[in-house]
């Protein structure tokens, strides 16, 4: 399945006047769930990690709109091993990261105004990514505006969860959509509550028709007349005894 397998539109969303229309970039294959898009609106040296590059965070694959001039800062990222948790002993995947600042044109392209790789993701927020960002708003000053989502990308669970909504109907990995992120991620069914869910396929049955015990290498027809496979055991018994209902 594509990780972006379907859009749906936004009731009622459109393109204020003046602004651009563009695809988020999604996150390329092999890349991990962890990557992330967002608006680049200012500079907090004060803070750390991404709190020290505010904006508005951005779903790959959504259609959006955005004035001209909007900085949209990238972040890729991939596995690199594994280490473990100095304080809870748990081990986790390391990552290293590629961080890349694009300019929105008015014209819907995004063109790359700085990029970087760093070996430890965690390392893509020191001074070197804050004064190239405050550089790079200096020469081009945030709109600042939230974006306006057109059409929405699927982002399909991994997990089975019951749908957010009033149906509360349990839904298949793969078969709904992510709302939110982490802890507060919540999962609806798409496009809509309204869509059937596929039936579940039976297991092809182990056991006799007719008794449950393990074996069906005869054929049979039961006092109904309705075919079936049974037992050595139950392959003796008349057919008017059988019953496979």
């Amino acid at each position: 399945m594509s990780r972006y397998s379907g859009r749906r539109p936004v009731p009622g969303a459109g393109v204020p006047d003046g602004w651009t229309r563009l695809t988020v970039p999604p996150v390329p294959d092999g890349m991990r769930s962890t990557s992330w898009r967002r608006t680049l609106d200012a500079v907090h040296p004060g803070q750390t990690g991404v709190d020290a590059l505010p904006g508005h965070w951005l779903n790959p694959g959504d259609d959006i709109a955005l004035p001209a001039g909007t900085l949209l800062l990238t972040a890729d990222k991939s596995g690199t091993g594994t280490a473990v948790n100095a304080r809870t002993r748990r081990r986790y995947t390391t990552e290293d990261a590629d961080l890349s600042i694009a300019l929105l044109t008015a014209d819907g392209a995004l063109t790359t105004l700085w990029t970087r790789h760093y070996t430890h993701a965690a390392s893509a927020f020191g001074r070197q990514v804050t004064a190239k960002a405050s550089a790079l708003l200096t020469a081009h000053p945030a709109p600042g505006e939230p974006p306006v989502v057109l059409a929405e990308a699927q982002r399909p669970n991994r997990y089975t969860a019951a749908c957010r909504h009033d149906c509360g109907a349990a839904i298949a990995p793969g078969d709904g959509h992510l709302v939110g992120a982490g802890r507060d991620a919540e999962v609806e069914h798409w496009p809509d509550c309204t869509t059937p869910a596929a039936l579940p396929v039976p297991r092809p049955r182990k056991t006799c028709d007719n008794c449950d015990r393990p074996g069906r290498g005869h054929e049979a027809t039961d006092s109904n007349g309705i075919p079936g496979r049974v037992c050595t055991g139950c392959a003796r018994e008349p057919s008017y005894l059988l019953s496979f209902a």
